[in-house]
């Protein structure tokens, strides 16, 4: 029996096959705002191509047109979905531009739709990509006139919502090769230091940096050290402890989140609104001496 899967396996990757099967969610993800007209019409497109759908979002508070903080956020919430979910993701500064709209099935078992700008492209690199498809079968996209400045509610959105409903990739449109890939320099260890950049300032002003565990631990930093940081212009020190409550109200610290990425935090504070650096500031780690 577990001959049979196998092959099976191998048999659907080189004929194009799904790796997992739609099941029905389409999860968003935007620049559009929290309480934008351009939210509800993009669900509406969903519902009517899949009146059953399941529409939920990761976030509409992208950055806007912040292509690598999309990408950013997508690739750190994608994982906690089960296979069979199609995201519909839109940070777009190209639309009506050359650039394609694709949709993507990754070797997790999940499914993408978006423009070709690099938003994708975190995800794709991280768990492979089993097939990608321009999405330019225009009767998949929403009847009528499509919009030269809102494909989210013209093409990604009904096209999402065609394969959550069941519509087999290859119907997408052409076959491509590769998509558009972002140029980010990645957390890099070098000599007694660790460098890398924040990828995330969250609602409470904690600023979340692409650097990991493994970058620290490689330095043999571990919990309740001192660091020495460097975030943009500023610098100062903090430990690194397991949660905001270890240091007093109002102290700065570093805790591991809980996707396993350093961040630089006030208990009860902002320290981005305390530093005034933010999104895309440079960050550089060291054991304090």
């Amino acid at each position: 029996m577990m001959r049979i899967l196998v092959l099976a396996g191998a048999l659907a990757l080189a004929t194009g096959l799904a790796v997992a099967q739609p099941n029905g969610l389409v999860i968003l993800l935007t620049d559009y705002g929290a309480d934008s007209i351009y939210v509800g019409e993009l669900k509406g497109a969903i519902y009517g191509k899949f009146p059953e759908a399941k529409v939920d979002s990761i976030s509409h508070s992208i950055p806007p047109f912040d292509i690598v903080a999309g990408a950013y956020m997508l690739a750190e919430s994608c994982p906690i979905f089960p296979k069979g979910t199609v995201f519909c993701c839109i940070v777009d500064p190209g639309v009506g531009t050359a650039r394609k709209a694709i949709a993507l099935e990754t070797k997790a078992g999940q499914f993408f739709v978006g423009p070709d700008n690099g938003l994708l492209s975190l995800v794709a690199a991280r768990d492979g990509l089993a097939q990608i498809r321009e999405a330019g079968n225009t009767a998949l996209w929403r009847e009528g006139v499509t919009s030269t400045t809102f494909h989210g509610r013209d093409i990604f959105g009904p096209v999402a919502a065609s394969l959550a409903k069941g519509v087999a990739m290859k119907e997408v449109g052409a076959e491509l090769t590769d998509l558009v890939r972002l140029d980010l320099p990645p957390s890099r260890v070098e000599d007694r230091h660790v460098t890398g950049t924040v990828i995330r300032a969250d609602v409470y002003g904690n600023l979340v940096t692409n650097i990991g565990a493994a970058n620290l631990g490689t330095l043999g930093i571990k919990r309740g050290d001192t660091l020495k940081v460097k975030i943009g212009g500023t610098s100062y020190t903090a430990p690194l402890v397991s949660t905001y409550a270890d240091v007093p109200e109002g102290r700065r610290l570093f805790v591991l989140q809980s996707s396993g990425m350093l961040e630089c935090a006030i208990n009860k504070g902002s320290l981005a609104e305390a530093l005034g650096a933010g999104l895309h500031a440079s960050v550089v780690i060291e054991r304090a001496p």
